[in-house]
């Protein structure tokens, strides 16, 4: 993963090295960048043994290479300095980290609350024409960009012209905490909270229906009428619990969007989280926070599903038998 990001960053225009001189920890590799030409970017590379033989070769660098340079100082857990501002990687993102939370842990609490109880309303209205509409604006909220649908709430709630009843951004936030601005002033969040939750709300409301609707025809279903239970309690106590893995797998991506799941909506906002960070880094040329993000984003990616795995293997005791 730390080679892949490494070979992307190296392919972007602006020359990786002569940006990467920016940054003091790196001056005596730029030292001898300048001495012996610029440094390969893993253990071996590709040349042409003769100038015009065509015939490529494999030539062993050793470790004078930028990929064992970056896994050194990672191992070491010093992830280098911003070229921007001089401060250290690490303290951007703890900076930032808070931010992020605050907005995506309540966005997808709320998503899965709303799809699970979408999802029970629609099986248990079946034919009702106000889940049918309901659905049909789910869905087409499902096809709107996040950012057309961020500047279209902007317009209508934050517009001088039309409804100004929310600030278009964190700019004269009364509060520098956003776990503190969210008891203070909720109203920041609720825009940026709407667009993240509305567009995937179709999907996993859907998810979660179509789970239910195929439990309704199994033999236990039928058995848990039979008894007398109340329907919303029988979907919940017999139907829900056997709908709910592909929501758990679907979840395996909610570690990653810390990182990266809000990078336009953060952006528009103005919020300074990492979504913020990564887009303004890659638009300044910082490769030391961009390789942070991107290592970071990977790992939990990773994780996600390892949890994923594990809670799918808890609820379904079947798994455990295909292994």
């Amino acid at each position: 993963i730390l080679w892949l990001g490494l070979w992307v960053i190296r392919q972007i225009p602006g020359s990786y090295e002569e940006i990467a001189t920016w940054d003091a920890d790196l001056e005596q590799t730029a030292d001898a960048s300048r001495e012996e030409g610029p440094v390969p970017g893993f253990y071996w590379s590709t040349g042409s043994l003769f100038l015009n033989s065509g015939g490529p070769f494999l030539q062993w660098n050793g470790t004078r290479n930028a990929f064992h340079q970056w896994a050194c100082r990672y191992a070491a857990m010093d992830f280098g300095h911003s070229l921007v501002d001089g401060l250290p990687v690490k303290e951007k993102f703890r900076r930032a980290l808070p931010w992020s939370m605050a907005l995506q842990l309540p966005a997808i609490v709320l998503l899965l609350l709303l799809s699970v109880w979408l999802a029970l309303e629609a099986v248990m209205r079946s034919g009702s024409w106000t889940m049918a509409m309901a659905d049909r604006a789910l869905t087409g909220l499902y096809a709107v960009p996040g950012f057309w649908l961020a500047t279209l709430l902007l317009l209508i709630f934050a517009n001088p012209e039309c409804i100004q009843v929310l600030p278009t951004g964190m700019q004269g936030a009364p509060s520098a905490n956003p776990y503190r601005l969210w008891w203070v002033a909720p109203k920041y969040f609720l825009l940026p909270l709407l667009c993240l939750v509305l567009p995937s709300l179709a999907y996993l409301q859907r998810l979660v229906r179509n789970g239910l609707l195929e439990h309704l025809e199994k033999p236990h279903w039928k058995r848990a009428l039979s008894t007398g239970l109340p329907l919303r309690k029988a979907l919940l106590v017999e139907a829900l619990p056997a709908a709910l893995p592909p929501l758990v797998t679907w979840m395996a991506g909610v570690l990653p969007a810390l990182v990266s799941g809000s990078v336009i909506i953060e952006q528009i906002f103005s919020i300074p989280g990492l979504g913020r960070l990564l887009y303004q880094s890659i638009a300044v040329r910082d490769w030391p926070m961009v390789q942070f993000l991107f290592f970071l984003g990977s790992a939990f990616t990773v994780l996600g599903f390892m949890v994923s795995d594990l809670l799918l293997r808890w609820m379904d005791p079947r798994l455990k038998q295909t292994v």
